[in-house]
């Protein structure tokens, strides 16, 4: 069954068809990284790893495109209120995004481009759209013209009556109801942070800065653009309408939009001061893998209300499922029978027919619960959980380093000859031996549990 994704474009559910198959071009807006990263952002960048981890699960070679602002209104008022430079604040916060993805197990992306990296380009482009005459120029400040630009809100719904063309706004962000040209390049004062442009001294505007760095990595055309709802107007709207006004082309054929997460019914946000990172999350006992397997239990298209309480039966059932995996030792494999392969090949089908059907990873989730708890042997049921583990990315194959200690990781040659010595009893039936040995293990302080796949010894517990 082919991937078929929501595309915010069309708005319906599309068969994903690439560019260039099995090449994917695939740009995520990343972070403006002017602080810590809440969950609810967060929420968006797992949604992009999910996407990822599919398409490369399904034999695409992708390369994926995460951009790092590290210019833009927000973060020149914050460095400016902590008197330090802005690359230095946005040193600090680009570190630490890049741990938080790590925590979450979100495999990093091809390119990091950062915008302060392609400021040249941005003028170039800039000066393209003037030429076209879908730019103008005015005290120094370059701004779109939406009036020239007739497809201008084709994404995000806005109707034409609603714009208010021949009205600026220099502002990076704005609310709906200010439907007005946009800023390309910013006239800034002389103190400012800011560069030569054929146009003065300023600096670019939020919305030019995605598509330089979208195009120069992946051309003019992309396959798949990720980000949260939140950004499908005025960003993505506005990127729209200066990519295709400059080179005639769609820009970008399946857009893919996150829901928000909620806490206590309202969004998420910074401005509203109702969030909370993973760090918060850490302080109150909880890993980073839970809230992924927190974000797994909701489809990605339907808002998610972030409880404690939930957080809470997530951690509960991540680590039920671990401790499954990590109870199954590696062994040598039993021949199935008919009905078995039958049914483990029924399981594989029902989890990507529910990863196809547009990222149900809730259903995906129900599927591994329906392994966990099948009668297949121990050993094709771990191996069938990480096979599904590649798209779900919860580091199960991971899970001794969470749960053994160095001890267990370590037991002594003596112990080790012990059990090797109680199974070749068990194996000949000599069941005396074999107590006789259990007996000793345990005296050494050491709990003994027989297993279909073997012995498995680690300390007791004090």
């Amino acid at each position: 069954m082919a991937l078929q994704i929501y595309n915010s474009l069309t708005r319906k559910k599309e068969e994903f068809k690439p560019i260039n198959s099995p090449s994917v071009g695939m740009y995520t807006c990343g972070p403006t990284v002017y602080d810590f990263m809440h969950i609810g952002n967060l929420r968006t960048f797992l949604l992009s790893d999910i996407l990822y981890r599919t398409l490369v699960a399904s034999g695409y070679k992708v390369k994926l495109v995460m951009n790092i602002t590290d210019i833009e209104d927000k973060i020149i008022k914050r460095a400016k209120e902590r008197n330090i430079t802005p690359s230095e604040l946005t040193s600090k916060y680009t570190k630490a995004f890049k741990e938080n993805l790590q925590k979450l197990n979100i495999l990093p992306a091809d390119v990091n481009p950062h915008a302060t990296e392609y400021i040249s380009q941005m003028v170039e482009y800039i000066k393209a759209l003037v030429e076209k005459g879908l730019a103008y120029e005015k005290d120094g400040s370059v701004y779109f013209d939406i009036s020239k630009f007739p497809e201008y809100g084709k994404l995000s719904g806005v109707e034409t009556r609603e714009l208010k063309t021949g009205t600026r706004i220099l502002s990076d962000e704005y609310a709906k109801e200010d439907v007005q040209d946009f800023a390309l390049w910013k006239a800034v004062d002389k103190d400012e942070v800011g560069m030569m442009s054929p146009w003065g001294w300023g600096r670019p505007g939020w919305h030019i800065e995605c598509s330089v760095m979208s195009q120069e990595q992946l051309g003019e055309t992309l396959d798949i653009h990720v980000g949260g709802i939140d950004l499908m107007f005025p960003h993505h709207e506005n990127e729209i309408a200066q990519s295709e006004g400059k080179t005639g082309k769609k820009f970008v054929n399946y857009f893919v939009h996150g829901e928000f997460l909620l806490v206590d019914g309202k969004k998420m946000s910074k401005s509203l001061g109702n969030y909370y990172t993973l760090c918060d999350i850490e302080e109150k006992g909880f890993t980073p893998a839970s809230f992924r397997y927190l974000v797994l239990t909701a489809h990605y298209k339907d808002q998610m209300n972030f409880t404690w309480e939930s957080l809470k039966g997530a951690q509960t059932a991540y680590e039920r499922l671990k401790s499954l995996v990590s109870g199954v030792a590696q062994s040598d494999r039993t021949v199935l029978s008919a009905e078995k392969e039958e049914k483990i090949d029924e399981y594989r089908e029902k989890f990507w027919a529910a990863v196809n059907n547009d990222l149900n990873m809730p259903q995906a989730l129900s599927v591994v619960w329906e392994v966990a708890k099948s009668n297949i042997p121990s050993q094709d049921k771990r191996d069938l959980i990480l096979l599904f583990d590649e798209v779900l990315g919860l580091g199960l194959g991971d899970v001794r380093k969470d749960t053994d200690t160095d001890e267990d990781k370590e037991l002594s040659g003596e112990v080790k000859k012990l059990v090797e010595e109680r199974e070749e009893a068990r194996k000949n039936k000599d069941f005396k031996r074999s107590d006789e040995l259990r007996d000793k293990l345990q005296e050494m302080g050491y709990e003994v549990e027989d297993t279909p796949e073997g012995t498995r010894v680690r300390h007791a517990k004090k």
